[in-house]
């Protein structure tokens, strides 16, 4: 039978073959639904699920416990118990209402048919009666029965009106019953409210506390096939239109799905749950809905890259913070890098990076602080002089000025400075290009000392002539001590002479280091040059960032005094080498050889002499390493920096990074690349062995990594990797960027400025700054006794003031010429505001800050207008005279009747210092504006009878009586009114020097201690 069928294939296999085949499609079919439908994201999700059970059953019971513990609660109960059952009592009562209400209901709806039907025939009967009314003849007929019709109307009108006079009675009956129980019920449903919502949300997730057909519901939306509907367990996404990722070369809107795990990342009250189920740590700034980045706008990933379009552990492309993490991922995941994503999420300690992309205009971020940390490390190390980043496009160099270098310092000084800065300051920000990893070898330090010595007879071969002064003065070094920790040095220097094991790198820390630590300056600057740097650093170097605090040649001789006694002895002792003509020549060749052939150059060479070839070698060496970046370098100006710009080295791809032979010794990811680079510059010029030393690659002197070494902490370090993984080349729309309004743009430049300059070093504004604080204790410890230092109002007052409200407070003009013409406002500060060489611009834009920081429109200002003669006026004369004003203000050259340790400013000053709404502001309470002031609130007679202030304050305060603000006015006007001097400064010296400024000391203290009673 087989032979007749007329094909090449046996029908009988085949079909056991397909039926083969088809049990296994089907088996395949259905295992990969299985394992579809049981999705990794899911057990999250099930989970949190519980969790959330958990929490708001816990809730649900704390609130419970609450509510039978609230006394008006449990009386409302007891109410409510009584109503019901006066209610139960009364039950036939209001049984008969109701069906006497029916019965009613019932009558009245008759008797309205009745008078609807009566009143119609009525309105046609009116017609026929009102034409009869008219012409000739009246028709008796029709007018009787119209008047007859409508006397019944008026009759059923009536009956009607009964009617519903007796329904409400009755319900007015009803309602009196019922009205207690639903006001009772109102009360303890406004008292339950917390607890209904509690109990609604947990019905919606615990299927425990479901109704039936809930029950039901919740199982089958969840079931296989049917779980596309409306399923519990769900894929959840963002799609953020706005942002846009490159998908294959195609611009796509970013999708986040990050939620479906992290299910609590936007809920409240699972800050302390594991993850993926913990809250956001910052739920009110981001995430939150009600948060200046929500998630539904922002999404996830634009702040912490990786793929956002992933469900899974590894699709993500997570990233571990440390090694520890990657090894309990492994084991837990089976966890590996995704190397193929481009962006891969950052670690938790670089999380910050995201911020730069949008906010690369501010600093510091307060919300940020590993990224301000970053920023002020960059600045403060002066990256931005070798590696260009556009927000530094302007800055200044960071290093002081060379040109007069040879008036300052020594050679043998410099050369060792630059041999090993670290040997000098333990903690300068110079860094050390030498003994590093790739240059330390003996055969490296002999060239590296010719290299040294040649630079530094560049230096000083070009260094400009600076006229000194010598001043025939002698110094007290006791006096000069209590000058730098009174003057203010210490907001931006410090005086450290070993490193501090507790030291924590902060952006408040570096505050404190905006100078050099003033260690060893005895040998390190000669005294003319001192105290001419001190008396006027702007004639050394007109850029320099140091101020002009206008001494006197005294106090500047005193201070040189205390500081050039602190002499570094161990460093004065490290030898100097003497020149090595054969090393020198070969440091020459190298570069003579980049222009000349070998014969040229040993030609010129021969006609070189030895300070021709050290200026030579300096010259290039400097331009090597790229000294001019940091620092003014005659012959430099105009140079481009060495360094790579960084604008968008968060972008570069990973394979544009060279991991050289240390690609199995680093992890393989940019910040890790990064991290190292900063830390250990010269580890890409070495090769790791395995036994754990390393070897140096055979590179020539010219060839090696040039990167020097800072020295920073880890901490510093992962704040500069921060930076550099946030400057990427993401293009942000307008709708994700800060609205540029000039409120905002002046807000934060002039932030920037507070920053750059360090105007925080001393001021505090909204609890930030202020890093002065401490050594201003110090300062009050040695001059009056550590009951004083110790007492934190009495810091805040030696203290240079708090910059809050400073918008609303000073008149524009009159800071603008402050600013420029520094003079004195608190007469009992020591610490002293310093000159700065700022253009006008800069300080309209610290005053636009000022401003705009307050709210304050940039608007004329009508003057204050007042009379001498008003009584407003003399009001004010009253209340500044029963205030007693007097006891710490001056009064023009009329002095404080209190010791000088409670002064405050010259009241003639305020005329054209303060704004008057500011100080009706201030009058009203000293304290909100100014925390920790110890101004009071001047006294005036509110409460007061009217016959007593007009018996005791006068008729004029009597007339603002009801008046507050008019009061306070009064006391405005007579401010400006006063007349007198100006400048107290030298009343204020001449006492302090005599009298001192009264502080009760210790050792006054105890005078009156227990052994005297």
């Amino acid at each position: 039978m087989s032979e007749s069928q007329e094909r090449h294939y046996n029908i009988l296999k085949l079909n056991r073959v397909f039926a083969i085949s088809s049990i296994i499609f089907t088996a395949v079919w259905l295992l990969v639904f299985v394992d579809d439908y049981q999705r990794p994201w899911k057990k999250y999700q099930k989970e949190f699920r519980k969790l959330e059970i958990e929490k708001v059953r816990a809730e649900l019971s704390d609130v419970s416990i609450e509510l039978e513990s609230n006394a008006e609660y449990n009386a409302l109960k007891e109410e409510l118990s009584s109503s019901e059952q006066k209610l139960q009592n009364r039950q036939n009562e209001l049984d008969d209402i109701m069906n006497q209400l029916i019965i009613m209901e019932a009558e009245l709806y008759k008797n309205n048919q009745i008078y609807q039907f009566a009143k119609a025939d009525l309105d046609v009967l009116k017609y026929d009666y009102e034409k009869s009314q008219v012409g000739y003849k009246k028709n008796t007929d029709i007018e009787q029965k119209y008047f007859t019709l409508k006397d019944s109307v008026d009759k059923y009108f009536f009956i009607r009106e009964q009617s519903e006079i007796s329904i409400d009675q009755v319900n007015d009956a009803r309602q009196k019953i019922t009205n207690e129980i639903n006001q009772i019920n109102s009360s303890l449903k406004s008292l339950m409210r917390e607890q209904s919502m509690m109990q609604r949300k947990l019905s919606k997730v615990d299927p425990e506390a479901m109704t039936l057909a809930n029950k039901i519901g919740n199982i089958v939306r969840d079931l296989p096939v049917l779980d596309f509907i409306d399923p519990y367990y769900e894929v959840k996404q963002v799609v953020v239109n706005d942002l846009e990722e490159d998908l294959v070369y195609m611009g796509m809107p970013k999708v986040d799905r990050c939620m479906t795990c992290h299910v609590g990342i936007d809920k409240k009250g699972f800050e302390d749950s594991p993850q993926p189920y913990t809250t956001h740590p910052k739920l009110d700034f981001m995430v939150g809905a009600s948060s200046s980045h929500p998630i539904s706008e922002f999404g996830c990933t634009s702040c912490h890259l990786g793929r956002g379009r992933g469900t899974g552990f590894y699709s993500s492309a997570h990233s571990p913070n440390d090694e520890e993490t990657a090894h309990r991922w492994e084991e837990e995941y089976d966890w590996e890098p995704k190397h193929y994503w481009e962006n891969p999420m950052l670690p938790t300690r670089y999380s910050e990076a995201g911020c730069y992309k949008c906010h690369s205009g501010n600093m510091p971020l307060k919300e940020a602080e590993t990224l301000s940390l970053g920023l002020s490390v960059f600045e403060k190390s002066g990256c931005y002089s070798c590696h260009n980043v556009a927000r530094w496009d302007d800055a200044p160099k960071s290093g002081p000025s060379l040109y007069k270098l040879a008036s300052k310092t020594y050679k043998d000084w410099t050369y060792k400075w630059i041999m090993e800065p670290r040997s000098f300051r333990h903690n300068t920000w110079m860094p050390h290009f030498f003994k590093k990893g790739n240059n330390s070898s003996p055969k490296d330090i002999v060239r590296t000392e010719q290299e040294v010595l040649a630079m530094t007879e560049y230096l000083f071969t070009n260094s400009e002539s600076y006229d000194i002064n010598s001043m025939n003065i002698t110094g007290d070094y006791d006096r000069g001590r209590i000058l730098v920790s009174s003057l203010g040095c210490n907001g931006c220097h410090q005086i450290q002479s070993t490193p501090d094991p507790d030291y924590d790198p902060t952006i408040q820390a570096i505050r404190t280091e905006q100078g050099p630590n003033l260690i060893g300056l005895g040998s390190k600057v000669n005294e003319d040059w001192l105290v001419g740097w001190l008396k006027n650093p702007y004639s050394y170097h007109e850029g320099t960032k140091m101020p002009n605090l206008r001494i006197s040649d005294q106090e500047a001789i005193d201070i040189a005094t205390y500081l050039l006694a602190d002499k570094n002895a161990e460093f004065d002792d490290l030898p100097t080498p003497q020149v090595n003509d054969k090393i020198l020549n070969e440091i020459s060749a190298d570069f003579l050889s980049q222009l000349l052939r070998k014969s040229q150059v040993d030609e010129k060479l021969s006609d070189m002499s030895t300070i021709e070839k050290l200026n030579y070698s300096g010259e290039k060496l400097i331009g090597h390493y790229g000294c001019y970046s940091c620092h003014n370098i005659s012959g430099f100006e105009g140079k481009k920096p060495i360094g790579i710009a960084l604008n968008v080295e968060g972008s570069k791809l990973i394979s544009k990074l060279d991991f050289g032979f240390w690609h199995d010794e680093i992890p393989h990811t940019k910040w890790d690349w990064f991290y190292t680079k900063i830390n250990r510059p010269e580890t890409f010029d070495l090769i790791p062995n395995d036994d754990g030393s390393v070897s140096v690659k055979e590179l020539r002197p010219l060839d090696k990594s040039r990167m020097p070494h800072y020295g920073l902490t880890e901490k510093e370090i992962d704040g500069l990797v921060t930076l550099i993984m946030g400057l990427v080349k993401d293009e942000i729309p307008e709708t994700k960027l800060p609205e540029k309004t000039p409120d905002y743009l002046a807000v934060a430049n002039g932030e920037r400025f507070l920053h750059t300059n360090n105007c925080l070093g001393c001021h505090k504004i909204d609890g930030e700054g202020g890093a002065i604080w401490p050594s201003t204790a110090v300062w009050l410890e040695e001059i009056a006794g550590s009951q004083n230092s110790e007492d934190m109002s009495i810091v805040q007052s030696f203290s240079p003031p708090l910059l809050n409200t400073q918008g609303r407070k000073a008149q524009p003009e009159w800071l603008l010429n402050w600013f420029q013409n520094i003079s004195m406002i608190r007469p009992h500060l020591q610490v002293r505001m310093p000159s700065y060489d700022f253009t006008h611009e800069e300080w309209n834009s610290v005053i636009s800050y000022f401003q705009s920081k307050d709210g304050l429109a940039l608007t004329y200002e009508n003057p204050h207008n007042f009379s001498t003669t008003s009584d407003s006026y003399i009001a004010g004369q009253k209340i500044q005279e029963e205030g007693a004003c007097i006891n710490c203000h001056f009064y023009g050259e009329k002095k404080p009747l209190q010791d000088a340790i409670t002064w405050a400013p010259n009241l003639v000053l305020t005329k054209e210092r303060l704004r008057p709404e500011w100080l009706i502001e201030w009058f009203n309470n000293p304290q909100a504006v100014m925390p920790g002031t110890k101004m009071p609130a001047p006294y005036i007679p509110v409460d007061e009878p009217i016959s007593d202030v007009k018996e005791y304050w006068g008729d004029e305060v009597a007339s603002f009586i009801g008046d507050t603000t008019g009061m306070l006015y009064g006391l405005i006007d007579w401010m400006w009114g006063m007349e007198g001097k100006e400048d107290v400064s030298s009343i204020v010296k001449e006492h302090l020097n005599n009298e001192g400024y009264g502080f009760i000391s210790d050792d006054e203290d105890d005078e009156w201690g227990d052994d005297e009673w």
